[in-house]
């Protein structure tokens, strides 16, 4: 979707359309699932907060002050929510039961075989980039993964664009020295 398609979606959604923000629910929830996974050492923590961020984006969409920040907004907005989640979950255990994953089989058109091997590959990739410091992690993810410029990641990150460069120079050469 270009930013003239998004604009008119984010302005459609601010009248109060549902299916204008599911719109953009769609086209954003991988790039948010991607960042949230950020702060979170799996992606059932990561899933909870995208589903919290939209919630609130759909009661908060009044505050929003522009239709062209609504990416910078949101991913905020992600920020602020994975943040909080990470300080209450300290107090905090979960334990999965194996009832839990009963009834949601693999999807049938993917082989058990396939699945496992491409978890295993975005285990794999994701234990590198979990390594890194969670600043370097954030930015490396904004950047780099979400494709946003160095000024939006850093108005999300709420520091400079200097220092989100130096983040992301600083991630791509220990994810490099961590294949080699």
């Amino acid at each position: 979707m270009d930013e003239l398609e998004r604009l008119a979606i984010v302005g459609r959604s601010r009248e109060g359309d549902p299916e204008a923000f599911g719109v953009l629910v769609a086209e954003l929830t991988p790039g948010l699932g991607r960042y949230c996974r950020s702060f979170f050492e799996n992606w059932q923590d990561a899933d909870d907060a995208v589903q919290e961020v939209w919630i609130k984006a759909w009661k908060n969409l009044h505050t929003l002050k522009a239709n062209g920040a609504f990416k910078t907004w949101i991913f905020r907005m992600a920020r602020n929510v994975c943040l909080d989640r990470v300080r209450s979950a300290q107090n905090r255990v979960h334990v999965v039961d194996a009832e839990e994953f009963s009834g949601h089989p693999a999807p049938e058109h993917l082989s058990p075989e396939y699945l496992a091997v491409q978890r295993s590959e975005v285990d794999m990739a994701w234990g590198i980039v979990a390594k890194l410091p969670s600043t370097l992690k954030q930015a490396f993810v904004l950047v780099c993964l979400e494709g946003m410029t160095y000024e939006q990641a850093a108005a999300i990150a709420n520091t400079s664009e200097s220092t989100i460069r130096g983040r992301v120079a600083r991630a791509r050469k220990a994810i490099i020295e961590a294949v080699s």
